[in-house]
């Protein structure tokens, strides 16, 4: 029995109006929510007709309300005319739809979705129901346009999911609470952790395999993957190929996201051109060429290319076409694909060095050579950073991501799954890959190489495997993670010093979360930080999977004192950025801090948040102070540093602070009437509160969802004392709220709370657990706890203070009256 009546709130994830614009003219659509039905998500059930006339374009923007994702879908009831026109653009706002023409795309990093945001339908035809082969990340808006002199009439718009599409009110975590703001924020979250939750062997293969070869449409190229590709400087390229729709493409020295020296065969117009970037959208201009007219649609060409660093050569049908040099790359990988609007077929794919020894060599005429382009499926279920960009599992991503999925979705094998990659995935000295693509399998063999980059997700993953230690207590996991945990620290010890500071001697090791902001080399306070952070999450992984932990203890001891001693700075009140830049501060060093046990004492930790409530605007709070902008660092909100700003004010059980985060940053992301809403978290804001990256922006990033981790932890109260919670405690923040109550998740069942509050004190709290374990319940002190008495399951207690420990396997009642 709860102890307040039910709230109504009920997030409405599917709301949906669409309208339509032709050229000079608008038709407006509305409903009051998009219709699902089987697994289909549909944007409109509605018949809509385009009639495109010479000089005007029909147009129909389809609102569904949130993001959606995966599979396009749409019946044909009938054509006529010159349908050739007809495309469908896709964006997670409208502003940017109806602003660019490419939509918010193209992302080429990955095979993982389709690379452009705009669907070309040429050859379109009717009655027939058509499905895309390939997914569209997340997306809110959906544009139909028929640019050509035709009808089409459609029905039954939609797309077809194939990520978890239960509702967040009924997914197996919960959390509801007297502030209906705070309740959406935390579902949102948990929203924003569905859409980036991938099943296994959910995506499918990039090009479409047939014995006569690979028939590639609209695709930017994607690198042969493997160290030994992209550090190649000299080879030499050779392949066939068909043109069928406009031309092709192909990139020689191109790096792990697929940005390199981009080709192009542009045979409706007559040229080769070459560009430095991924796709020809997002490339800048090298050279080009005038085309022979022979070179034709239909007939398989042969296409050659010698690299020599910096010396590019390209020929076809042994005629050379394109010489240039280029200083944009100096080493790369090489891949095949095909602009936007254009198609080919390619086949008989050889590489190889000058001398002619083969580096590689494929028919291109069966499916096996995919993954070699990370162009197959996902063998292993994973949560990546964005829905829509860029689809990779970050290591410093999951740790937030972890906290949000194990108290909402319960996303157990998610989590496994990514952390099964990126344990494959440490080098050799102790660090680990900071990215790695779905597509990719664990190693079986060790990385050997000595370099890494975004230093801090190494440290940020050791506290996810802790994190997700506690959660569950599987001591399988901290025994097979102890060793590559121990290997890492160990790297860090031996980067420390003689003042005991972690130090970044080689600059490449010292991007960030901040990827646009400079890199940190040298004494950085906020690596030190987390290197801290990492240290004190790891002890218990350490000592329960066998290692004496002393060692790491006392270093931990020693990193935190020359912490102290080196990098706080009185006049600020705060820990400065760096050595080099002393006079301005961070948002993500000062909490992790806090979160580090830096700070030591409660009133050190209050000083730091006061100090970083100058960073505070009605958008939320900035990630640097502005000596730190004026230093280079960009003037950018960031939900990622803001998630341990949340969780440092909740450890130190400043509601206020923590409910301000929450008002300004969170809420109006999490309002369906704001402005680029998209039932989603976003990856970073501009200084006034909009997508802070453009339209390139991710507006469904799990990094964003951290308040659906922290709300159940800190104000349902829930957290284990022992791993997996056989033992736990429950004391909540009650942050000015007067109820709360959810549930989450754990190994044996569930843990439910329940809790009503009048002045900041818990009155009343229900808390039911999984029998055999036990807890401590922890409340805050009651106004007048000389005149009332505490009641257990209605009986009254003597007690003089507020700590109960109680047994799981039955609900227990606490009541002061």
């Amino acid at each position: 029995m709860r102890c307040f009546e039910l709230s109504s709130i009920c997030l409405a994830w599917y709301v949906v109006c669409f309208a339509a614009s032709v050229v000079g003219e608008q038709h407006i659509y509305a409903k009051s929510k998009a219709e699902k039905a089987d697994d289909i998500i549909y944007g409109s059930k509605e018949t809509i007709t385009l009639s495109g006339l010479s000089a005007v374009t029909a147009v129909e923007i389809l609102d569904y309300g949130v993001n959606v994702e995966k599979f396009p879908t749409f019946e044909v009831v009938s054509v006529s005319g010159d349908v050739s026109g007809f495309e469908i653009r896709y964006s997670e706002t409208r502003d940017v739809l109806e602003a660019i023409p490419g939509g918010d795309g193209p992302v080429a990093f990955v095979a993982a979705m389709d690379t452009y945001r705009v669907n070309i339908y040429s050859d379109i035809a009717g009655p027939t129901r058509h499905e895309n082969r390939l997914i569209q990340g997340g997306f809110r808006y959906q544009e139909l346009r028929l640019t050509t002199a035709g009808k089409i009439v459609l029905n039954r718009i939609g797309v077809r999911p194939m990520i978890s599409n239960i509702p967040v009110t009924s997914l197996p975590g919960s959390f509801d609470c007297s502030d209906k703001s705070i309740t959406q924020i935390w579902r949102t979250g948990a929203r924003t952790i569905q859409l980036n939750q991938i099943p296994a062997n959910s995506i499918p293969p990039f090009w479409n395999i047939t014995p006569e070869g690979s028939y590639v449409s609209s695709q930017a190229p994607q690198s042969r993957y493997g160290p030994a590709f992209t550090s190649l400087s000299m080879y030499e390229m050779w392949f066939d190929v068909k043109p069928i729709i406009g031309g092709f493409s192909f990139s020689v020295l191109a790096d792990t996201l697929n940005t390199g020296i981009y080709i192009w065969f542009n045979l409706a117009n007559g040229t080769v051109s070459a560009n430095a970037g991924a796709t020809e959208a997002t490339s800048d201009f090298l050279a080009s060429a005038t085309l022979a007219a022979n070179v034709t649609f239909g007939e398989w060409h042969n296409v050659n290319a010698k690299v020599n660093h910096t010396d590019i050569d390209i020929s076809i049908d042994g005629f050379e076409v394109l010489r240039f040099n280029q200083t944009s790359s100096f080493y790369g990988s090489f891949g095949m694909g095909a602009v936007h609007g254009q198609s080919a077929i390619f086949k008989n794919l050889k590489v190889s060095t000058f001398e002619g020894a083969s580096i590689y060599s494929s028919p291109l005429t069966d499916t096996t050579f995919l993954s070699d382009f990370l162009m197959g499926t996902n063998p292993l279920d994973t949560i990546v950073d964005g829905s829509k960009r860029d689809r990779i599992a970050y290591t410093g991503d999951l740790d937030i991501a972890v906290g949000v999925a194990m108290v909402s979705t319960y996303g157990l094998y998610y989590v496994q799954g990514t952390l099964d990659l990126f344990a494959s995935y440490q080098l050799t000295p102790g660090f680990f890959v900071p990215n790695v693509k779905i597509q990719q399998r664990p190693r079986t063999e060790p990385i050997e190489a000595d370099i890494t980059g975004l230093i801090g997700y190494s440290f940020n993953l050791l506290c996810a495997v802790s994190r997700f230690y506690q959660l569950t207590g599987d001591l399988e996991l901290a025994k097979t993670w102890a060793p590559r945990i121990i290997r890492m620290l160990n790297w860090a010890d031996c980067q420390t010093l003689p003042n005991g500071l972690f130090n970044v001697s080689n600059p490449s090791f010292g991007g960030d979360w901040n990827h646009y902001d400079p890199p940190q080399s040298g004494v950085s306070t906020n690596f030190n930080m987390i290197y801290a952070y990492a240290l004190q999450s790891s002890l218990p992984v350490l000592a329960d999977a066998g290692f004496n932990k002393t060692v790491f203890s006392s270093r931990l001891h020693a990193l935190r004192t020359s912490i102290n001693s080196h990098l706080w700075n009185d006049d600020l009140d705060v820990y400065h950025i760096s050595e080099s830049i002393r006079d301005g501060y961070g948002q993500d060093s000062n909490t992790l801090a806090i979160l580090a046990g830096v700070t030591g004492a409660i009133d050190k930790s209050s000083r730091v948040l006061r100090s970083l409530n100058k960073l505070s605007t009605i958008y939320g709070p900035l990630a640097f102070s502005e000596a730190a902008v004026t230093a280079g660092f960009r003037n950018l909100i960031s939900p990622y540093a803001s998630a341990y700003h949340l969780r440092a004010a909740f450890l130190v059980g400043d509601g206020g602070v923590a409910k301000t985060l929450l008002q300004t940053l969170w809420n109006p992301m999490a309002n369906p009437t704001s402005t680029n809403y998209t039932g989603c978290f976003w990856e970073v804001l501009s200084a006034d509160g909009g997508p802070g990256l453009g339209e390139g922006t991710s507006l469904c990033h799990a990094w964003g969802a951290g308040p659906t981790g922290e709300l159940s932890t800190y104000v349902l109260g829930i957290q284990p004392m022992k791993p997996g919670f056989s033992e736990w405690l429950v004391s909540p923040v009650t942050m000015g709220l007067s109820w709360a109550y959810g549930t989450i998740p754990v190994p044996n069942g569930t843990i439910n709370v329940s809790w009503n509050a009048t002045n900041e004190a818990i009155n009343h709290i229900e808390v039911e657990a999984p029998a055999g374990t036990r807890g401590i319940i922890q409340l805050p002190a009651p106004v007048n706890p000389c005149s009332q008495v505490w009641y257990m399951n209605g009986r009254p207690i003597a007690k003089s203070n507020t700590r109960f420990e109680v047994h799981g396997g039955k609900a227990i009642v606490l009541s002061f009256r």
